[in-house]
């Protein structure tokens, strides 16, 4: 085996070793492009990516000649077989063949990698050695379809748990039917629209789109109104449906799903897709979602009379909007770090209470998935529950550490409860930590301060260790409370958010309104650290001046 033989071998099993550790297309070409580029007499090297649908050209990447102008279109050309061979312009850059392979996988968007040789390449070991590329970067996209698969898999069986807590969470079918499509935009689809039967008639009940203007626009249109209304009648009475006329519904796909809980029909989902028809969700899962969907209308209905006597079940895993409190101003925020992974363990919440008190409460349930979820859910409306019927912040925490400690999960929660006292001055606050991060305060003449915090987190000890601490708010003051996916954020160099960037920001923040303040701050933290693998919580109080 000579020099060049030897080399080549090390590099293709530095490509097959790699191969495992590829995490997105995009970083493939960084991989298998130089290599071809460095064998002799090679000028360049050109990838291209097809469309699955119709085989055009989607993306690039290109090494020796960059991919420009003319350039551009004769490589299209080239990938996609509209010209044998070429000439003119590769040979004025001394181009004398150009070896082409292409891969096709099933799902997969297909590609085409063509060597540019010169004079003094050897083309049968340039062929060789594109072949082996060409099945270096199958398995490689083999595996990221494989871990795709999985990943989705996985999100949706937490949004299948997310969505019975939320479902489940009240008996008041009005509350029910507005739930079910806010949940599934727009993790599910871009559109999803409620249908009950009234009277043998088909009654759009709720509905909900990334685009609410939009939507609002198309429902106000006769024919589309007639056009769902004929759709949903077609799928209840289990006749054909017709095709969707998705020109005239502004949208890609259009799928229905009945709502039959128990045997009997209430209604029907309308799932509206903008995106490609291969993100949408398979129909078993579809049919899964509208299951349970059913069951949570059906059961609003049987014991709406029984509702006003039962306590208000768990509510949202993150609530849908927070309620008003005089004299105060609250917006919060909840950055999805994982990007893959769109349902984690954080939580917030603000409670005013039977007396008229007002709690803030946030926590972090370590991991994520399925379990997390469920557990988020249960510790979530425990505190929430407790609190709104009057329980302090000690005694709301210690009971969902019992609970923690009877369900004997392995998993641990931190939590913050913030008990807000309305006086003359302003605000008092009573903060109780159960190892959760401090609150961070910026003052009205712009200072920006830390308070305390302490504690163990729940489920750990039998008797949890709750940190106590007073804060004071002067009108003009806000206090923002988080979880440590915000503090903990890191750079490349491990640095942590907290340690010098917290600060400057809430500093360059200050003056703006709570809602931007909590979106600004989530965004600074997610540029941080480049691409987050921790959710982030946020949820900031300002106390209003006196006119």
């Amino acid at each position: 085996m000579g020099d060049s033989d030897s080399g080549w071998a090390a590099t293709l099993h530095r490509m097959w070793t790699s191969v495992g550790r590829i995490s997105a297309r995009d970083d493939l070409a960084g991989l298998i492009l130089p290599p071809l580029q460095a064998l002799p007499g090679v000028i360049a090297v050109w990838g291209l990516r097809h469309d699955p649908h119709d085989d055009t050209v989607m993306e690039y990447r290109a090494t020796g000649v960059p991919l420009d102008g003319d350039l551009y279109d004769l490589a299209r050309r080239l990938g996609t077989g509209e010209i044998p061979v070429a000439g003119g312009e590769l040979a004025d850059l001394g181009v004398t063949e150009v070896v082409r392979a292409r891969f096709d996988l099933p799902g997969e968007a297909a590609g085409t990698i063509m060597v540019l040789t010169g004079a003094g390449a050897d083309i049968d070991t340039v062929t060789v050695r594109l072949g082996q590329v060409i099945e270096v970067t199958r398995e490689a996209i083999r595996l990221l379809g494989v871990r795709r698969s999985e990943r989705a898999q996985q999100t949706r069986d937490a949004l299948l748990a997310e969505a019975s807590l939320q479902m489940d969470a009240v008996l008041d079918t009005k509350q029910t039917m507005q739930r079910v499509p806010r949940m599934a935009v727009p993790a599910i689809a871009e559109g999803c629209l409620v249908y009950v039967f009234e009277d043998g008639k088909p009654v759009l009940r709720s509905s909900v789109h990334v685009d609410m203007r939009r939507l609002n626009a198309l429902l106000r249109d006769p024919a589309v109104q007639d056009h769902l209304t004929h759709l949903v009648g077609q799928a209840v009475a289990g006749a054909e449906i017709p095709p969707a006329d998705t020109a005239l519904l502004a949208t890609r796909t259009v799928d229905v799903q009945v709502l039959r809980p128990r045997g009997e029909v209430v209604g029907a989902l309308v799932f509206l897709f903008d995106r490609d028809v291969t993100a949408v969700p398979p129909q078993s899962f579809l049919r899964d979602l509208s299951s349970r969907a059913a069951l949570a209308i059906d059961n609003g209905t049987r014991y709406e009379r029984r509702r006003r006597d039962v306590v208000t079940m768990q509510q949202h895993l993150l609530p849908t909007r927070l309620p008003e409190v005089e004299g105060l101003t609250v917006a919060a925020a909840y950055l999805v770090g994982d990007r893959i992974l769109e349902v984690g363990g954080d939580f917030y919440d603000l409670v005013v209470g039977e007396d008229g008190s007002v709690a803030a409460l946030i926590g972090d349930v370590c991991g994520r998935g399925v379990d997390a979820a469920a557990l988020t859910g249960m510790a979530r409306h425990t505190l929430a529950a407790l609190l709104q019927e009057g329980a302090s912040p000690l005694r709301a925490m210690s009971r969902l550490n019992s609970r923690l400690r009877l369900d004997g999960s392995w998993r641990f929660v931190t939590a913050g409860v913030a008990h807000l006292e309305h006086h003359a001055d302003g605000v008092t606050v009573q903060w109780a930590s159960a190892g959760h991060p401090a609150p961070a305060l910026i003052r009205r003449d712009g200072a920006v301060e830390r308070a305390t915090g302490g504690g163990t987190a729940l489920g750990i000890l039998a008797e949890p260790r709750i940190g106590r601490s007073e804060i004071a708010l002067a009108p003009g003051d806000t206090m923002i409370i988080f979880t440590d996916g915000l503090t903990e954020s890191r750079d490349s160099d491990g640095v942590m958010f907290e340690e010098t960037a917290l600060g400057e920001t809430l500093d360059r923040l200050r003056d703006l309104p709570v809602g931007a303040l909590v979106d600004e701050l989530s965004r600074a933290a997610a540029a941080f650290e480049g691409a987050g693998t921790d959710d982030v919580a946020i949820l900031a109080i300002h106390v209003e001046r006196e006119n």
